[in-house]
This record gives C-alpha cells, sequence and structure tokens, in this order.
C-alpha cells in the first residue's frame, strides 16, 4: 500500500462515518468528501469504489 492508498483508507472511513451518522441527509456526497479531505470528485469515487468495492451511492442505498 503507497502513502496515498494509507492517507485515502482513514479518509474513506470518515466518510462512512459520517453517513452512518445521517451527514448526507443535509449535505452531498461531493461536500462530506470535501469535508474528509478528499480535493476531487473523481479522486473521492475511485478511492472509494477502491476501498468499499461500491460506489458512494451503491453504499448508501446498502445502508
Amino acid at each position: 500500500m503507497n502513502f496515498n492508498d494509507c492517507i485515502n483508507t482513514y479518509r474513506i472511513e470518515a466518510v462512512k462515518n459520517s453517513f452512518a451518522n445521517g451527514e448526507h441527509k443535509k449535505s452531498t456526497l461531493l461536500g462530506i468528501a470535501f469535508d474528509c479531505g478528499f480535493n476531487s470528485k473523481a479522486t473521492f469515487n475511485r478511492a472509494f469504489k477502491k476501498n468499499t468495492g461500491k460506489t458512494p451511492k451503491e453504499y448508501l442505498d446498502f445502508l
């Protein structure tokens, strides 16, 4: 695992915690991603899919 993958793992965990706390009902997915340290939508989506095997929308539908 390289440095970026390691950091993104922590960021994805923060995003998943935000989802669990209901933040997605008050903010957009992109807003949550930016709050957790991502700088672009593409990077967020790529890292989320790599980490969870699902897109953010699929993950929310699963909750």
